[in-house]
C-alpha cells in the first residue's frame, strides 16, 4: 500500500510539472494571434453581432403570421344550442396580411445589406484588435532590447568604475571620477526597473486582449526592420478594400433600398379571410371568404415623411462613407510619412550615428587607461551611446508600429507577423 501511495504521488507530481510547464510555455507571434481570435472578448461581441445580423432577412422577408380563429354564435344567450335557431353556428377562420407585391423582397435586401455591413465591422474589429497586440508586442520586444542594451552598458560602465577606483588608488585620478561612475550605474539601475515596468505594462496588455491572467512571451533576439516597398499610391487605392470604408458602403446601398421599400409603402397591403360556419342538423353550413384591402389614405402625414426621412438616410450614408474614404487618407498619408521618415533616421543610426558613437568610446577607453583624457570626456562618450542605442530602438519600434496601423486602414496584412522578425 505505501508503494502504491508513492506511486500515485509520483504521477500527480509528474501531472502538475507538465501543467505548470504548458502554463509557462512561451508565446510566439503565431501563437498569440491564434490566441487573440479564439479568445478576445471584441472579436467574440462582433462575431455574435454579424452572426445575429445575418438572421434578419429571413426574417425580414417573411409573410406575417397567419391568424386562426374560432366563433361560437349564440342565440339568446351565449353558447346556445345550434338545433334552436337557424343563426347559431361555430365557425372556424383563418386569415393572411399579404403586403403589396415587392415589399418582403425588398425588406430581405435592405436586411441583406445591412448584414454585409456588419460582417465587414467584424472584419474591422479584427483587424484594430490585432494591431493593438502587435503595437503590444512590438512594444515589449523593444523594451525587451533596451533592457539587454542597458544591462550591457551597465557592464561596461561598471569596468570603467574599476578603472576610476584603480587609477585613483595610484593617485592618477580623482575621487570625483569614481563617484561619477558610481552614480551613472546607479541611474542605470534606475533605468533598468523603469523597463521592466514598461515590460510587464505590455505584457499585462497582451495577456488583457487574449483575456488571459498573464502571458509568457518568447524572448526575441535580434530585431531587424521591416522591408517595406508598398507605394503611397497603392496604399490609397488599398484603402477602398478598408473594413471601415466597405461598411459605410454598404450601408449607403441599404438605405438605397430603404429608399424602394419607403415608395413601396403607399401601395396597399392586402388580407385574406376564409370561415367556416357550422349550424344544427337542419340548416346548412356556411362558408365565408373575405377579401381586405389596407388603403394608405392617410400618406401625406406617415408615408410621405417616411419617404423623406429614407432619402435624409441615405444622404447621411453617403456623407459617412465620404468621410471614411477621407480619413482613411488622411490616416495612409500619416503613417505612410512616419514610415518614411522612421526608414531615414534608422538608416542614419545604424551607418552613421552608432558607429562613430561606439568608435568614440573604444578610443576613450584606451585614451583614458593611458591618462590622455579625464574620465569625465569618457563617461559622456559612453552616455552619448547608451542613448544613441536606446534611440535607436525607439525609432524602430515606431516603424513597426506606423506599418502594424496601416494594416487596418487598408484592410490586410502588410508585413508577416512571425519568427523572421526575430
Amino acid at each position: 500500500m505505501p508503494a502504491n501511495t508513492r506511486r500515485l504521488g509520483f504521477c500527480m507530481f509528474l501531472v502538475a510539472t507538465a501543467a505548470l510547464h504548458a502554463e509557462e510555455k512561451p508565446f510566439g507571434p503565431k501563437d498569440l494571434l491564434h490566441g487573440l481570435i479564439q479568445n478576445n472578448p471584441e472579436i467574440q461581441a462582433a462575431r455574435s453581432r454579424f452572426e445575429a445580423a445575418t438572421k434578419r432577412p429571413s426574417q425580414a422577408g417573411t409573410l406575417p403570421e397567419p391568424t386562426a380563429r374560432y366563433t361560437n354564435f349564440g342565440v339568446g344567450h351565449p353558447f346556445s344550442r345550434l338545433n334552436a335557431s337557424e343563426f347559431a353556428y361555430q365557425g372556424l377562420g383563418v386569415s393572411q396580411e399579404f403586403p403589396f407585391p415587392g415589399k418582403l423582397a425588398l425588406a430581405s435586401e435592405e436586411a441583406k445589406r445591412e448584414a454585409e455591413g456588419v460582417q465587414q465591422n467584424y472584419r474591422a474589429v479584427v483587424l484594430d484588435v490585432t494591431a493593438r497586440l502587435k503595437v503590444a508586442y512590438y512594444e515589449w520586444l523593444t523594451v525587451n532590447k533596451a533592457i539587454e542594451l542597458t544591462r550591457k552598458h551597465s557592464d561596461l560602465l561598471s569596468r570603467f568604475e574599476e578603472i576610476a577606483r584603480n587609477q585613483y588608488t595610484v593617485g592618477k585620478g580623482l575621487q570625483q571620477d569614481v563617484l561619477k561612475a558610481q552614480l551613472e550605474v546607479s541611474t542605470l539601475e534606475q533605468q533598468l526597473a523603469m523597463l521592466d515596468e514598461r515590460r510587464q505594462r505590455a505584457e499585462a496588455e497582451i495577456a488583457s486582449l487574449l483575456a488571459a491572467p498573464s502571458v509568457v512571451l518568447r524572448a526575441p533576439g535580434e530585431i531587424q526592420p521591416s522591408a517595406f516597398s508598398i507605394s503611397l499610391d497603392e496604399l490609397i487605392r488599398a484603402t477602398n478594400d478598408s473594413p471601415r470604408v466597405r461598411a459605410e458602403q454598404k450601408m449607403v446601398d441599404a438605405r438605397a433600398v430603404g429608399i424602394n421599400r419607403s415608395l413601396k409603402d403607399f401601395r396597399p397591403d392586402f388580407g385574406v379571410n376564409l370561415e367556416w360556419d357550422h349550424t344544427g342538423g337542419t340548416f346548412p353550413e356556411h362558408y365565408m371568404a373575405t377579401v381586405e384591402v389596407k388603403i394608405p389614405i392617410y400618406y401625406a402625414r406617415k408615408q410621405r415623411y417616411a419617404l423623406e426621412e429614407s432619402y435624409s438616410k441615405l444622404r447621411e450614408a453617403k456623407q459617412n462613407y465620404q468621410a471614411a474614404q477621407q480619413q482613411s487618407i488622411y490616416q495612409v498619408k500619416d503613417q505612410y510619412l512616419s514610415i518614411q521618415s522612421s526608414e531615414r533616421i534608422l538608416n542614419l543610426y545604424k551607418t552613421t550615428l552608432i558607429p562613430q558613437a561606439q568608435l568614440t568610446v573604444d578610443s576613450s577607453a584606451s585614451a583614458y587607461e593611458v591618462g590622455s583624457i579625464d574620465f569625465l570626456t569618457l563617461l559622456a562618450n559612453l552616455t552619448n551611446l547608451i542613448s544613441l542605442d536606446r534611440q535607436y530602438y525607439d525609432e524602430l519600434a515606431r516603424h513597426e508600429e506606423a506599418i502594424v496601423r496601416l494594416e487596418p486602414i487598408v484592410g490586410k496584412e502588410l508585413v508577416p507577423f512571425g519568427e523572421t522578425k526575430q
